[in-house]
């Protein structure tokens, strides 16, 4: 299972199909929607994960719970579910929402530290907005416009 947005593109051999979250909580707070990926059959497929990649191996019945967008992959056998978070101080001052993915082995999930999502959010604080650009622009391009003047 992948990622909604996960799948690149694979061998001939490959079989991509759309695949349910199992609850309903997963697909109303588990950040992509009630769609997953599956990826299945011998060949080669190429997966998309963002950020670094931390691939986990749980042993039978072992539970890890993590942000539901940083889910990048797991294999079929891996129970998936959406657990809230305890306590009202969670729910409230927690930050990232107040539920978290339950994945219960055996099986591996691999797990992608910036999801796209979380790299466009950082990013934006840093892209140029219509007053930063005229006070930058006002004020250096002001400056930078003197002395270009001056020169001529």
């Amino acid at each position: 299972m992948v990622h909604r947005h996960g799948f690149l593109c694979a061998t001939p051999q490959i079989q991509i199909g759309v695949a349910f979250q199992q609850s309903l909580g997963a697909g109303i707070f588990g950040g992509d929607g009630f769609l997953l990926q599956k990826v299945s059959g011998k060949g080669i497929a190429w997966i998309e994960l963002s950020g670094e990649v931390i691939l986990k191996e749980l042993r039978p019945g072992e539970t890890l719970r993590v942000h539901p967008g940083h889910v990048g992959a797991f294999e079929a056998n891996v129970n998936f579910q959406i657990a809230r978070i305890p306590g009202i101080r969670n729910m409230i001052f927690g930050g990232d929402g107040i539920f978290l993915a339950a994945l219960t082995g055996p099986g591996k999930v691999w797990l992608q530290t910036l999801p796209i999502s979380k790299l466009a959010h950082k990013l934006q604080e840093y892209m140029p907005t219509e007053a930063r650009q005229t006070t930058e622009g006002g004020v250096v391009g002001g400056i930078v416009g003197s002395i270009l003047n001056g020169m001529k």
